[in-house]
């Protein structure tokens, strides 16, 4: 279970790669929103998401069993959770997730408060919640501005 849960919070191996594994995981996970979205309807989509979440939670808790860092940079499945939260405020137009991608990582990145309480919490909730609370910011900010 150990190997599968660091298969999976890597991204399938996002995570391993040493230069802006975070950006990549936000960016691997636009073209799947995209083909989800297009081809299923708004409930499934926030289901299939809902199951993402909860599964991430406990493979995030697997990984993190035996480590001292707990929110180290090989997890980056919070990222692919917190863009897709983000893409739930977007239609199907590459400007839009242009837009919902900048503004996701600028959030993600700088950590603003409500989005660093979550950070400062080091266990799987804190790892996936900073990234919700960036993902939903960013998309209140693309649903006003559209």
């Amino acid at each position: 279970m150990i190997l599968i849960s660091k298969i999976f919070c890597t991204g399938f191996g996002i995570g391993k790669i040493r230069f802006f594994p975070g950006t990549l995981a936000s960016l691997s996970i636009l073209p799947i929103i995209w083909v989800i979205k297009k081809n299923f309807t708004i409930d499934i989509f926030l289901f299939l998401l809902l199951a993402y979440i909860v599964i991430s939670f406990f493979l995030i808790k697997i990984c993190l069993k035996n480590e001292k860092n707990k929110d180290p940079s090989y997890i980056v499945i919070d990222e692919h959770i917190g863009q897709s939260v983000t893409l739930i405020f977007c239609n199907e137009v590459v400007l839009e997730y242009l837009i919902a991608f900048i503004l996701f990582r600028i959030f993600d990145i700088l950590k603003p408060f409500p989005i660093s309480y979550f950070d400062k919490m080091k266990n799987p909730f804190g790892v996936i919640g900073d990234d919700i609370m960036a993902g939903l910011i960013a998309g209140l900010i693309i649903l006003l501005l559209l």
